[in-house]
């Protein structure tokens, strides 16, 4: 494994056998945008099933923690309880306020919302604002950074931003990030060093930056985390759109993260000369997965996977569209349940 990843891991947890770690509870966190009806499809997702989501949980039995309480038991080496989701909001909008708290509240659960300063401090029409975040902290949330702006962090000159590799891009993210979390931090007292990437974009400049500087950081890929889940670059499952439906939910809220180690690439950007890209990866505990692992593309279902003892290699047979995709890869463990892994890709024009 490359130094990036290897110094990103968390605390793996010890004295416990192979079957015991490959199935250690891990937690799967949702990412939500909008919770209202009037908003685009694809980032939202209407009270009513917001309130089917939470009651969906709730019937699983699942503990509803803090965001950050979840990280530091797994980089303390402790076990999670059995089934534990985490309730996240991109963007801060002012339906969290409106629709989402006030059925969270009710529960006493407690839910982060990752939050661009520079649309609150301009107040940005349908954007909470900082007195709103104070009440909604005051009431169990926790306060997230997601950029000073929601800016394509790592598509460089394409974008008018510099390149991940430039020596102006630490400037940058002094600006970007660490200006931003100052704000939060004087509007609403220290908050967890929580970072979400705009449109689940990174590289891995911005995550050594982001790693040196003492965030934990989530993409936009999808998959439970755990133990060994590299801390700046960790998966939510999106639950708005269509992915909100019940149907779809529910199986997530019970799965397993499928333990890989060795991965590449480590860069989800790829070109032109790489647009069907190579994912491979070795099973951490092939024992505990000896049957058949499969790799999904996004908009081409079911790709050509192979298996040579624990190594995993997966390519789409056709070139990915440009923008974001992923691959998605499951395998179901000894108990039954599914364990699942997501590599994101970023082709660029």
């Amino acid at each position: 494994m490359k130094p990036l990843r290897a110094l990103a891991l968390w605390v793996t947890l010890g004295g416990l056998s192979t079957l015991a770690l490959a199935q250690a509870p891990g937690a799967v966190v949702l990412q939500y945008h909008f919770v209202a009806e009037d908003t685009p499809f694809s980032t939202s997702v209407s009270p009513a099933r917001f309130a089917e989501h939470l009651d969906a949980i709730e019937a699983l039995g699942a503990q509803v923690l803090p965001l950050q309480d979840i990280l530091a038991t797994l980089r303390a080496g402790r076990t999670l309880p059995e089934k534990v989701v985490a309730i996240t909001f991109d963007d801060a909008y002012e339906s969290i306020a409106l629709a989402a708290h006030p059925r969270l509240r009710a529960r006493g659960w407690p839910y982060t919302i990752f939050v661009n300063t520079e649309p609150l401090d301009q107040r940005h029409g349908g954007f909470l604002t900082w007195d709103d975040l104070r009440k909604l902290v005051a009431e169990g949330a926790t306060v997230g950074n997601h950029g000073l702006r929601h800016d394509y962090m790592v598509r460089g000159a394409a974008v008018g931003l510099p390149t991940p590799e430039s020596p102006a891009y630490a400037a940058y993210l002094r600006k970007q990030v660490a200006g931003a979390q100052a704000r939060i931090d004087a509007e609403l007292g220290p908050q967890p060093k929580l970072f979400a990437y705009p449109y689940g974009e990174y590289a891995p400049p911005l995550e050594r930056w982001l790693a040196e500087a003492g965030y934990a950081a989530f993409g936009q890929h999808s998959g439970p985390l755990w133990a060994e889940s590299p801390a700046q670059a960790l998966p939510r499952f999106p639950a708005s759109g269509p992915y909100g439906a019940l149907e779809s939910l529910r199986p997530k809220l019970s799965m397993r993260a499928l333990a890989i180690e060795h991965a590449s690439p480590e860069d989800m950007r790829v070109g032109d000369a790489d647009a069907a890209p190579v994912f491979s990866f070795a099973l951490r505990f092939p024992e505990v997965h000896p049957g058949p692992v499969q790799c999904y593309a996004t908009g081409e279902g079911a790709i050509p996977t192979r298996r040579n003892g624990a190594r995993i290699t997966a390519q789409a047979p056709k070139a990915l569209a440009k923008g974001r995709s992923r691959y998605n890869c499951t395998a179901q463990g000894p108990d039954g349940r599914w364990h699942w892994v997501s590599q994101p890709f970023l082709r660029l024009n």
